[in-house]
């Protein structure tokens, strides 16, 4: 096959790739997408320059693929008229880098002289590896993940065991499973796409296995307000803002909640240095009451002023009980790495204003909340990383509060997206999971990553419902990424076993 067919093939193929991902959740179509892929990236041994052919066709598939899940990102830069020139560049720039991760994982495969069956198990392996790696090298970005389209399915379940990243193993193994099926049907060529089944079976076989889990006495409100990044410039923005937040929060039926959250850097000012917010809250908020709030905090010292994404936990008497400080910060979005560099550059205009105010927190902490179950708080992005959502070193929370402003996400596939990453949290650790966001999509999900209770995108709403129980501690809580190496390991010799000399036949 000549290359540029083969190219336009793999765009193609990466394309459909997207459908599999939310809003659409079609596993089918990602797995038949990863078969063609597959079967394109073995047929570049033939070419006259297989590395070249190689590396390009997996950079097609994975360009297609990012531009496909990322094109959302260009809605943030119509917020602020200096930013609009730089649209063009984000919709293309980021997947055209991001294809790098799948361009590097084709090459390093075809560098391997086998094909057919055990060609599939070793770049499944790779690609799994380096999909790894994309969730951590420039501190990390795990979205759209193969593995979440198995959101909803009960394949989902199997996350609880081996993860986001184990799932995406699996995925790519029955996925790349259908390539060797194309020429023949031998013994050899059926045991990728059979192990892939096996594994989807059994994913799914332990999550139907699963009793389900009673609610806690605790009684929720998410309070989502609807503050779309287009309105923050108007007159009284904030007067608004602020009085909605308490209307919603403090409706009919507010002396039955113990726990209001409203989302990320929801308030209009400074909350702890706003003592009239405060008194208002102390007089709507009942004995016993929790507010969980996000704001921005100001550090005052003697070389400068800092300033944090923080989660505030307020008590009934309007005072801040617990502050925890957003840890995993987002590059160009909350901080500007290499400001120095982009300054000399003259590129001040990349919201550099805004991203060097804000300074990492410590990280993860389990908050207690006195007689209500303890939490731990994830910020918007902070909820994207497997294993990374509760402190190792500290007593288990009994549920995750991911507070988010998902206003920069616009209103078509960004906000599903996120919301399914937070639901992978939920599986993993057999924790239930509460999501508040600024104009949708506020959730409360169960610890085995069901929606309860969701609100819509752009509507000013608040959700009441019960706290979902927690799991005991999941395999995945307890060992973390271990089981997706072991199964890296399993996929590696099962390759190699297919390539033993006595079972050479012709690919």
């Amino acid at each position: 096959m000549k290359l540029r067919w083969r190219l336009l093939l793999a765009a193609l193929a990466g394309g459909a790739a997207v459908f599999g991902m939310a809003p659409f959740d079609s596993w089918p179509m990602l797995l038949a997408a990863l078969g063609v892929f597959c079967w394109l990236a073995d047929g570049t041994a033939d070419d006259r320059r297989p590395k070249r052919a190689a590396f390009l066709t997996g950079w097609a598939f994975g360009f297609t693929y990012f531009a496909g899940g990322f094109y959302w990102v260009g809605e943030a830069f119509y917020v602020d008229p200096r930013t609009i020139w730089l649209m063009p560049f984000a919709v293309t720039l980021l997947p055209a880098g991001m294809a790098l991760y799948p361009a590097l994982a084709t090459l390093a495969a075809r560098a391997f002289p086998q094909r057919g069956a055990a060609f599939a198990l070793i770049f499944a392996a790779i690609f799994a590896g380096v999909e790894f790696v994309r969730g951590w090298l420039f501190t990390g970005f795990p979205w759209n993940l193969f593995g979440a389209s198995f959101i909803g399915s009960g394949i989902d379940q199997g996350a609880a065991v081996v993860g986001l990243y184990g799932l995406t193993l699996v995925a790519l193994i029955a996925g790349f499973g259908l390539a060797p099926l194309v020429t023949g049907t031998t013994w050899r060529r059926v045991v990728p796409a059979l192990t892939g089944t096996a594994l989807l079976a059994a994913s799914w076989a332990y999550g139907t296995s699963r009793n389900p889990v009673p609610d806690t006495a605790a009684q929720l409100r998410i309070v989502q307000p609807d503050n779309p990044q287009s309105e923050k410039g108007l007159p009284d923005y904030g007067r608004r803002l602020w009085q909605r937040l308490v209307d919603l929060s403090f409706a009919p039926g507010r002396d039955a909640i113990d726990i209001i959250v409203w989302p990320e850097g929801v308030t209009p000012f400074l909350i702890d240095e706003t003592p009239e917010a405060m008194a208002v809250l102390a007089e709507q908020m009942r004995e016993g009451q929790i507010l969980i709030a996000g704001s921005a905090r100001r550090q005052r010292l003697e070389t400068g002023t800092r300033y944090y994404n923080s989660l505030f936990v307020i008590d009934d008497q309007g005072a801040i009980s617990t502050v925890y400080d957003k840890a995993h910060l987002v590059p160009f979005g909350e901080y500007m790495p290499l400001p120095g560099l982009f300054r000399s550059l003259g590129i001040d205009i990349l919201n550099a204003r805004v991203a060097d105010s804000f300074t990492a927190g410590p990280g993860l902490q389990t908050l207690s909340i006195g007689g209500l179950p303890a939490f731990s708080a994830l910020i918007c992005y902070e909820a994207l990383f497997p294993a990374e959502v509760v402190a190792p070193d500290q007593p288990r929370p009994q549920w995750l509060a991911n507070i988010t402003d998902d206003s920069w996400f616009g209103t078509q596939t960004g906000p599903w997206q996120h919301l399914t990453s937070a639901r992978f949290r939920a599986i993993e650790e057999g924790l239930p999971l509460i999501r508040a966001a600024t104009t949708g999509i506020s959730a409360v999900i169960d610890a085995d990553g069901r929606v309860v209770i969701a609100s819509g995108i752009g509507e000013a709403v608040k959700l009441d419902a019960k706290l979902p129980g927690a799991r005991a501690q999941t395999p995945f809580g307890t060992y973390g990424h271990l089981a997706f190496w072991l199964m890296l390991g399993m996929a590696f010799a099962l390759a190699l076993f297919l390539t033993e000399r006595r079972f050479r036949s012709k690919a």
